[in-house]
């Protein structure tokens, strides 16, 4: 084959992959806008529900189950920091073990929670037993497995109130930032609902 041939279909070879390249990361970036256009959806959805939903409580398992929903993923939990005891509650918690792990205490400072609690900025960990931020203790208490873990702070101003936590993406998928991007959302209307929570129950106080 002459030379000059040779080099160009070489040539067009070349192109023709990275072209295909750009092209796979176009759509992977497409259906991270589509998915983060379902996230902004249902976060004005709640934020709607705020002025009118009497049960907080009921809203801030919503919103778990939204994030849950559109971050494919069967397993999550909302843990809320308790400062006098200076520990982690899980309050809400979506998946196969909802009934044992709800109200289960930890030290705040435990775990990838507690890491995100202490720094107050999202944390995505992917091969979860690899990462020494990584506790054991609630998988092997409750006989769950554990692979990566997605987490954001609950935060209100200045102030940590708590963490919405992810567990194990469906089809062995792995969390990305974009889902860290997603679920901060859904945990900025978390955080606000919280706060009315408490300025509700500070009237009924007084």
């Amino acid at each position: 084959m002459d030379q000059a041939v040779s080099n160009a279909i070489h040539l067009l070879k070349k192109e023709n992959n990275a072209l295909k390249a750009e092209v796979d990361a176009l759509r992977e970036e497409v259906s991270a806008l589509q998915t983060y256009l379902k996230g902004i959806s249902a976060l004005h959805e709640a934020t709607n529900n705020i002025a009118t939903q009497d049960n907080l409580y009921q809203l801030l398992d919503e919103i778990l189950y939204q994030a849950l929903h559109i971050i494919n993923t069967d397993h999550g939990s909302l843990l809320l920091v308790d400062d006098e005891s200076r520990e982690l509650v899980f309050v809400l918690v979506h998946g196969e073990f909802r009934e044992s792990l709800q109200g289960y205490r930890m030290n705040w400072h435990q775990g990838i929670a507690g890491w995100v609690v202490e720094h107050g900025a999202p944390l995505v960990v992917n091969q979860a037993r690899y990462d020494p931020r990584f506790s054991p203790e609630i998988d092997e208490k409750f006989g769950m497995h554990t692979h990566d873990i997605l987490a954001v702070p609950l935060k209100h101003g200045k102030r940590i109130m708590g963490v919405i936590e992810l567990v194990n993406k469906r089809s062995e998928q792995q969390f990305s930032e974009s889902d860290a991007k997603i679920l901060a959302l859904f945990g900025s209307i978390a955080a606000m609902t919280l706060a009315h929570l408490e300025e509700k129950l500070d009237l009924l106080e007084k």
